[in-house]
């Protein structure tokens, strides 16, 4: 076949230029089409069979795709039904193209999905009109497709925005009612301790008026009744600084500022994590060392989105070293804060498994996560940007994959 003379030399590009796909067994039809389909500026991949088309497909975003009626003999049909069960490669235009006019496999394949038909020899400005209008219809479907997954994932944020509010709302109410049980458990464990060493006191009085072995009971009694007392007075306090901080936590009404102390809502958040870890049954937890910066002075904080943004980056290196780890206490998370000239840095190293090259620039996006299906949204860090940028700040990580992951929180301090 000779090429059209009447081919048009002026190159047509369009803003992004299309990648086209050729599918023909002929090597001389397919160096002409290509010719022809580069002058528009298209991007074009010759194929001469199912396995090569495949493997392009396989590595390759295609826009459309030109495919012989026959390939080696043989109806592509079936390869045409292949493509189009594909839910990758479904919503390619595909343009049938043959030197036979064979009206019932045309048909079929317009039937099985084909977009188009043309008889060979093409052309040159119905190529050129049919190609256009097919890549319109791809460019138009894809756009519908981008602005459905927007508004689905808006719907997403939506529902997890309500979910957090509702959990931040349970968090309260259940708050506010532990805390006056909580405060009778405390005050009346002080009073019994304060009993416990009165009666102590009388037994060691009494020493001399009752026999030994009576002695021996009772101060053995009362030093385990005593010492049992301390831990409730103990873990009841505990439980309470939990609380006052999950409070803390659930107060987000007002959205404000106030001056903090960086190092104690680490501190606090650490105690709130692993407190929830071993509420859980869950005791097998990392060592977790800190290096604060005492030189680091107040400065205006959402306390309770600083905890959530910090917890979160906490938590997921708990995951990551639990998946590394037999035995997690055998690993680390260091964290270090370092007041400098104009801000406060955060860094927060783990011993965990580190973070793939290919996903490291994901996993600040909403959703994004690696973790099982049910076990969270995957908001977690693309919540603690947020939260980080909304103190002037900026997060970063580095990570070397099986060998650690590190968090860098930069917070601006504001100026005088």
């Amino acid at each position: 076949m000779e090429e059209d003379s009447t081919l048009e030399t002026e190159a047509i590009v369009s803003q992004k230029p299309a990648k086209l796909l050729i599918v023909d067994d002929n090597e001389n039809a397919r160096n002409l089409l290509k010719r022809r389909l580069a002058v528009y500026g298209y991007e074009v991949m010759p194929s001469s069979n199912e396995e090569q088309a495949m493997s392009i497909l396989a590595d390759s975003s295609v826009d459309a795709i030109f495919m012989n009626m026959f390939l080696n003999g043989i109806s592509s049909y079936d390869f045409l039904l292949k493509l189009k069960a594909n839910s990758a490669h479904k919503n390619i235009p595909v343009i049938m193209i043959s030197s036979d006019d064979d009206v019932e496999l045309v048909v079929r394949c317009i039937e099985a999905g084909a977009e188009d038909y043309m008889v060979k020899p093409l052309n040159q400005t119905i190529l050129k009109a049919r190609l256009s209008n097919c890549i319109a219809k791809k460019e138009a479907h894809d756009k519908e497709i981008a602005y459905l997954a927007k508004i689905d994932l808006g719907q997403k944020q939506i529902v997890a925005q309500e979910k957090m509010a509702s959990i931040g709302v349970l968090v309260s109410s259940i708050s506010q009612e532990l805390k006056n049980p909580l405060n009778f458990i405390i005050n009346f464990s002080e009073v019994s301790s304060e009993i416990c060493d009165e009666l102590i006191k009388n037994i060691e009085i009494a020493k001399d008026k009752i026999s030994s072995d009576v002695y021996e009971y009772l101060l053995g009694s009362m030093n385990k009744f005593g010492s049992n007392v301390k831990k409730i007075s103990e873990y009841g306090k505990n439980a309470d600084n939990i609380l006052r901080f999950m409070l803390t936590q659930s107060n987000t009404s007002d959205g404000k500022k106030h001056p903090g102390n960086i190092n104690k809502v680490i501190a606090q958040t650490i105690t709130m994590l692993i407190s929830s870890y071993k509420a859980n049954g869950i005791t097998n937890l990392p060592q977790v060392t800190t290096t604060f910066d005492n030189a680091i002075p107040h400065i205006n904080l959402s306390i309770p989105s600083l905890s959530k943004a910090i917890y979160n980056i906490l938590d997921n290196a708990i995951y990551s070293i639990g998946k590394k780890f037999d035995n997690p206490s055998d690993a680390k998370i260091a964290i270090t804060t370092e007041n400098l000239f104009s801000t406060v840095e955060i860094i927060i190293h783990d011993d965990g498994n580190g973070i793939k090259a290919d996903i490291i620039d994901k996993i600040f996006n909403p959703f994004f996560t690696t973790k099982p299906e049910g076990t969270g949204p995957g908001l977690g860090l693309s919540t603690a940007k947020e939260v980080i940028e909304d103190h002037d700040g900026q997060i970063s990580v580095n990570s070397i994959e099986t060998k650690f992951a590190e968090f860098r929180i930069i917070i601006t301090k504001p100026t005088a």
